[in-house]
């Protein structure tokens, strides 16, 4: 896989919703999944106000609010991310969490999506045996508030490919990020 449409972000928290604004502005689809409908509707609510104040301060063009508005969209239905070119789960930090999300998401999503945590304080490899392709899986730990830090935190477990850790960072850059 080598180019990236539909970004998926699991996960409607503080990390979750400064994600998902990163990916919407670089003009990528984003999908936000969570449980609850109420942290959907907060992450969405914040990423309005973000680029509200955004629009406001002279750093993005008014204009471009609507379109990134409707490249977010909202789901508690994990089926909707299906044709995710790449989800990056931002949940609880629990591995027995994660392995039952990632286990999931193999089973719903295309063979090539890449999978990707922002986790800091788990093994990426720990992560990836649990996902069932942990040579498509690798750490993005953004910093927070992900959408106003540079940097990106790339990490590949132990069975991570070159191709999968090369072709997020390159996604990263796009974010205007610095992996």
């Amino acid at each position: 896989m080598s180019e990236i449409k539909t970004i998926g972000i699991a996960g409607a928290g503080t990390m979750g919703a400064g994600i998902a604004i990163v990916c919407a502005r670089s003009g990528f689809k984003t999908r936000v999944f969570d449980l609850n409908q109420d942290a959907l509707d907060r992450a969405r609510a914040q990423a309005e106000g973000f680029l509200r104040k955004s629009v406001e301060r002279g750093k993005l063009a008014a204009e471009k609010l609507p379109q990134i508005m409707e490249a977010w969209s909202g789901t508690t239905k994990l089926e909707d991310f299906a044709d995710c070119d790449l989800v990056i789960e931002a949940v609880f930090e629990s591995l027995p969490v994660k392995h039952d999300l990632f286990g999931k998401l193999d089973k719903i999503c295309g063979p090539e999506a890449i999978f990707a945590s922002n986790t800091s304080t788990i093994s990426i490899t720990e992560i990836a045996g649990g996902s069932g392709r942990p040579d498509r899986f690798v750490g993005m730990h953004f910093c927070l508030p992900a959408q106003l830090m540079k940097l990106v935190e790339m990490s590949p477990g132990l069975s991570t490919s070159e191709e999968t850790l090369r072709v997020p960072g390159r996604f990263a850059r796009l974010w205007v990020k610095s992996p």
